[in-house]
């Protein structure tokens, strides 16, 4: 039987949270359907990728322009570029993720006569979206058939302008690459690890201010990730004289050997759409410790059971909770066991049938 064709749209395939997820589910869903993936600018495709699934660039890559002429001109491209790819390649359901390329999937669309998906990946209270996007999004957002979101909270706000019966929650899947990788039998080090970029929205440096002012004995703290805090973030560990104590580990192709050998996992968002790395990490059997940001983490962890949940932004409550995770070895294994038979609802198959019965509904008979 002929497979129908899909196509997700979004802005780049480098590292990160949406095109992690993107990837994990065009490999699950190509057993299913012809699957490709538009992205709006060329980049190294950083995670592993299923060789049935095609990947198309609308564009070079991506250079920010002032000249408001020049952007506007370049939304006209991108949209143009990704119309042509559709009816080129005959795609039946249009699925975007995050803010842009869920407005050009609308529009192209509507142009191309198919049907359309769109999925918010940040609380939509904290994307730093200019006035003019806000509106647009307003105003095109309610023509999509589906929009797809991780969180109650977040379905609750999108609800004011567009109609319920198309607002659907579907949880993000974990990478079944990276959970084959789960290694029970293995002996953890006295690690605290944080995976995010470095940025305002992680909040790394309160992290490593905390880890400064506990007892740290022979205790390390990793934090995997890039961004442009990254400067900032190494004079804070040097000024701290912290550089034999905490490293920035950079982008990690596989992150499997880290979740395995540390015990605790402090994640310190202001803000999230879905913490992928938590759930990543509590799937692996760590301790968590997690700001109680929107949204997310209080969906994920059932306080002082599975993780521990602390106020945003508060690093004397992070500095206690950690000290209580490091001298408490029998609170850390039963954190350790809830976590991990919590997560099993993330498992990609069941996320992957979740996408097909919705996609499934769009495609004519």
């Amino acid at each position: 039987m002929k497979k129908r064709k899909i196509a997700f749209i979004i802005p780049s395939l480098q590292t990160g949270g949406a095109e992690r997820v993107v990837v994990t589910l065009s490999n699950s869903l190509s057993t299913r359907f012809d699957v490709t993936i538009i992205a709006l600018y060329s980049s190294e495709i950083f995670y592993a990728l299923n060789p049935n699934v095609t990947v198309k660039f609308c564009s070079g890559t991506y250079k920010f322009n002032t000249n408001p002429i020049t952007r506007v001109l370049n939304h006209f491209k991108l949209i143009k570029g990704i119309y042509s790819i559709v009816k080129q390649n005959k795609i039946e359901v249009m699925i975007g993720f995050m803010t842009t390329p869920n407005v050009y999937a609308v529009i192209a669309s509507k142009i191309a006569k198919v049907r359309c998906i769109i999925s918010e990946r940040v609380h939509p209270n904290h994307i730093q979206a200019s006035k003019f996007w806000g509106l647009i999004r307003k105003k095109i957002y309610p023509f999509t058939d589906y929009m797809v979101i991780q969180t109650q909270e977040i379905a609750d706000y999108f609800s004011s302008f567009i109609k319920a019966e198309k607002i659907k929650i579907i949880l993000n899947p974990l990478n079944p690459e990276l959970l084959n990788k789960i290694q029970s039998d293995n002996k953890r080090e006295n690690v605290i690890l944080n995976v995010g970029r470095l940025d305002y929205q992680k909040n790394q440096d309160m992290l490593i201010r905390a880890f400064s002012n506990i007892e740290r004995k022979d205790w390390k703290l990793f934090i995997a990730g890039d961004g442009s805090q990254k400067n900032n973030y190494l004079k804070l560990i040097d000024e701290l004289n912290l550089t034999n104590s905490v490293e920035l580990l950079g982008n990690i192709d596989d992150l499997s050997h880290y979740y395995n050998s540390a015990k605790i996992f402090a994640f310190t968002s202001r803000y999230e759409g879905f913490p992928n790395a938590l759930t990543e990490a509590m799937a692996f059997g760590l301790s968590c410790i997690s700001t109680d940001c929107p949204s997310g983490p209080s969906e994920l962890i059932i306080d002082n059971k599975n993780g521990i949940l602390i106020p945003v932004e508060d690093q004397t409550s992070l500095e206690v909770k950690l000290q209580l995770l490091m001298d408490n070895e029998a609170l850390r294994t039963d954190l350790s066991l809830n976590a991990q038979l919590d997560t099993q609802k993330f498992e990609h198959h069941a996320i992957a049938n979740q996408w097909e019965l919705l996609i499934e509904n769009l495609l004519p008979a």
